[in-house]
């Protein structure tokens, strides 16, 4: 339930930096659509840092784990594994923000 409330507060966050970026752009009204692109940028921004940021404490907390870990061939298989499921997936958010690209260059929005 913690986490919930984490979440939809970041959330929250992410679309209000999107709107005001979004208001400051021009003196004008902006559509509708340029607003949406805009919170889908931020927002996919965010999660790649996220992401990013994730992975690299992850593979720091296993890779000293498996360095303190001499004696004992369970601890390195863990850390070992922790230290893959890491790479995986980031590989997996890395292939997931291409797609997005992909997908904002192909539709009204267009990359910035």
């Amino acid at each position: 339930m913690k986490y919930n409330k984490q979440l939809l507060l970041l959330g929250l966050l992410v679309l209000a930096v999107g709107l005001a970026s979004a208001a400051s752009v021009s003196s004008g009204m902006l559509s509708a659509r340029n607003a949406i692109c805009n919170i889908l940028y931020n927002i996919r921004d965010l999660l790649f840092y996220i992401a990013a940021g994730v992975a690299v404490v992850v593979i720091t907390l296993q890779g000293i784990k498996w360095a303190g870990s001499a004696d004992d061939p369970g601890a390195r298989k863990q850390a070992k594994q922790g230290i893959v499921h890491a790479v995986v997936g980031l590989i997996i958010v890395m292939i997931a923000v291409w797609i997005v690209v992909l997908v904002f260059t192909g539709s009204q929005c267009g990359m910035y």
